[in-house]
């Protein structure tokens, strides 16, 4: 409950010192943050380990071959 009393007082208060849009994008940057950032990170994290066993395999075939 606090959070999003702080939430939305931070927005006003945003709202009254820089205007309107970038109020908007401080009250939606949590949200967007809590609903976009564990599916960009799970892929980060896959790209990151494909990248790896990529790398892992053909250093191996360079070895064998």
């Amino acid at each position: 409950m606090l959070a999003a009393l702080l939430l939305v007082g931070g927005t006003l208060i945003v709202r009254e010192l820089l205007g309107l849009w970038p109020a908007v994008a401080v009250g939606m940057a949590p949200a967007l943050a809590l609903y976009g950032g564990p599916p960009a990170a799970r892929r980060i994290a896959v790209a990151v380990e494909v990248r790896r066993f990529r790398r892992h395999l053909a250093h191996h075939d360079r070895a064998a071959g």
